[in-house]
């Protein structure tokens, strides 16, 4: 009975002290007028659970300076894009404990399973490490804004977009305070002439051509230049690069290239590679720039709201036919149908009349049985050769000519004649379909 008694008043005991351990501000927060208090936690089965628990606190701390977040003139700007809203509230929460000075660690507690730590940080030594950022924010975020402005009234309106983005950056932990100053007799917020000044570098643009029509050949150059103007609130744009891309067809153009004094920047079509009978061009703003923004913020300007012009090309003939013919020479029998569909896929149409077609396509094929492999399966080494020739079928003009030489093939010796041409076949297509296409871009008829 007394043993009994012992381990009961033992039990008791125990309990009584770990819940006496407890601190009380695990289970109810403190509260002072003097400091603003953290309590974070984390479970002890993370490796790195104190680090946890401490970063949790500072959390906490930070989120009771930020909770008028919502009610600051840069969140009530941004709040028109749900979007950019939520990029720049996840900026502040994520940024707000690297800042965030003087902040003491009161006590920790270990516990079932689970560590908690107190911190706590002095409001009047917050004010005065904040007054101090904030005047910093200030001053830094208003000087990329003049610089921005400057450059946009020079009209270099990428480096601009990269001076209002660089200055949004550097305020982004702040944005939660109202970082406004006086400019020229007028209060001004710097984070929402920040943000509104890069969203809009490149708004109230044009981009208009002279002309919006052009006929063409396929696989011909087209002479005349596409000239395209850029203007803004009806004045003209200098030193801003355009570029000019097929949507339609397919064709190559001459490359990007900032726009002059009277801001045109002028395009040629060197070749025409599509017998698509309407395509057509878009020019628009080079967009590569945005590469150099602060990665963040690429998606907000986007380039959907950048100018465009269209220019569509109508083929003055319809499309370049062509008359496959099969050399006698020719190992590889079947290997036209590929060859077939290649061409006609989008350079030619294929005639059947070989008086009627623009262009003679000569297709020779060889195959060459070389040595045996022995092995587990013993394999026939093949050799083959491919070489296709066009010419213009009206002046017999030499226009390109693709070879592939002894493409080495191994085959089952037990495989039948059939079987192993047409491996050689598929191995030497495999070559062709990636060659070819590069071969006839660069003709011209």
């Amino acid at each position: 009975m007394k043993k009994v008694l012992l381990v009961l008043l033992s039990v008791v005991f125990c309990t009584t002290y770990t819940v006496a351990q407890t601190p009380s501000w695990v289970n109810k927060r403190p509260v002072s007028e003097k400091e603003y208090i953290g309590i974070g936690m984390a479970n002890t089965s993370d490796s790195n659970y104190i680090e946890i628990a401490k970063t949790n606190a500072y959390a906490d701390i930070a989120s009771q300076i930020a909770t008028k977040v919502d009610k600051e003139a840069f969140m009530q700007t941004v709040d028109l894009d749900g979007k950019s809203r939520e990029l720049f509230e996840e900026k502040v929460k994520n940024s707000m404990t690297a800042w965030i000075e003087g902040i003491e660690i009161k006590d920790s507690h270990t516990g079932n399973g689970k560590y908690y730590v107190y911190c706590t940080l002095d409001k009047k030594e917050y004010k005065k490490n904040a007054d101090a950022r904030k005047k910093e924010a200030i001053d830094k975020g208003l000087d990329y804004l003049k610089k921005g402005q400057e450059a946009e009234s020079l009209m270099n309106l990428s480096q601009a977009a990269l001076l209002y983005a660089q200055g949004l950056e550097y305020v982004e932990p702040w944005i939660f305070m109202e970082l406004t100053t006086t400019i020229k007799g007028q209060k001004t917020n710097i984070p929402s002439e920040l943000y509104n000044s890069y969203i809009n570098v490149f708004s109230g643009m044009a981009i208009t051509t002279n002309t919006s029509n052009i006929e063409a050949e396929t696989f011909k150059n087209i002479n005349i230049p596409v000239a395209a103007c850029l203007s803004k609130n009806g004045e003209v744009i200098p030193n801003v690069k355009l570029k000019a891309t097929f949507v339609n067809g397919d064709g190559t153009i001459t490359p990007a290239i900032a726009t002059d004094y009277n801001g045109t920047a002028e395009f040629y079509i060197t070749n025409i590679l599509s017998n698509e009978n309407i395509q057509e061009i878009r020019i628009g703003i080079d967009d590569s720039f945005i590469s150099s923004l602060p990665e963040s913020y690429r998606e907000i300007i986007g380039s959907n709201n950048f100018p465009a012009a269209k220019v569509t090309i109508v083929l003055a003939k319809g499309a370049t036919t062509a008359f496959i013919n099969v050399n006698d020479q020719n190992d590889l029998e079947g290997i036209e149908r590929h060859i077939s569909n290649i061409l006609s896929e989008k350079y030619f149409k294929i005639s059947e009349d070989p008086d009627a077609a623009d262009c003679f396509v000569d297709i020779s094929t060889k195959l060459d049985m070389g040595e045996v492999v022995t092995g587990t399966y013993n394999l026939n080494t093949c050799y083959c050769t491919l070489i296709i020739k066009i010419y213009n079928n009206q002046t017999q003009e030499f226009l390109m000519e693709y070879n592939l030489n002894n493409v080495k093939v191994l085959s089952p010796e037990h495989n039948s004649v059939e079987e192993t041409i047409s491996m050689c076949i598929r191995e030497v297509m495999k070559r062709a379909k990636r060659e070819l296409p590069n071969k006839l871009n660069k003709m011209k008829i």
